[in-house]
């Protein structure tokens, strides 16, 4: 059988990205209460295709993802990158991984325990000259009061809800629940899922 994807493109067009989206695949991450925390990423994996190529095995991005396992790393995250190129001879890769992260939190009056759910995301890439670029990010509800019901009232001005989007470019490991609670600090008030 024929290797279509091995064979020579004359049409001289080389694409920035090609790959598999929205691949739903267990994970585990660094929790720093417990140690670890089990959830379902959802994935996109990309690298570029050369001009001479006529596509890549997307088979094998699935298979590459079992190099993470069990546990998404910092190391093994720029491994995938680095055999995603090596593997589909290619000279950049692109991997981005959301899921969602739980924290519990207690009541601030009641003192009754609760899960609030984060969305958090690491999102890497090689270029052609090897250099790994890593983010991380979460999206954190909050609670702030309004700037304009504060400046007419003399009491009992209302909250809005929000989310507040924080990105970190990395290179050695950080804690999800710092970025997180970094964000909490700057709101108006928590939110929590109990009450």
């Amino acid at each position: 059988m024929k290797d279509i994807q091995n064979q020579r493109d004359y049409r001289n067009l080389p694409i920035d990205k090609v790959g598999i989206k929205n691949l739903r695949y267990p994970i585990t991450v660094r929790d720093r209460r417990d140690g670890f925390q089990h959830t379902v990423a959802v994935i996109n994996m990309y690298v570029d295709l050369p001009h001479d190529y006529k596509g890549t095995h997307m088979s094998r991005f699935v298979e590459m993802l079992h190099l993470l396992s069990p546990e998404v790393s910092l190391k093994n995250f720029a491994a995938i990158l680095k055999d995603m190129k090596r593997h589909l001879h290619a000279a950049s890769a692109h991997v981005e991984m959301t899921f969602p992260y739980f924290i519990e939190k207690k009541a601030p009056v009641s003192t009754s325990p609760g899960l609030m759910d984060y969305t958090c995301s690491i999102i890497g890439s090689s270029n052609p000259a090897g250099k790994i670029d890593l983010v991380s990010e979460v999206v954190v509800p909050i609670s702030s009061v309004c700037p304009c019901s504060m400046e007419i009232s003399d009491f009992g001005a209302h909250n809005q809800r929000g989310e507040v989007r924080l990105s970190t470019r990395f290179k050695k490991f950080i804690w999800m629940e710092d970025m997180i609670e970094l964000v909490e600090e700057s709101a108006s008030c928590d939110v929590y899922s109990v009450l």
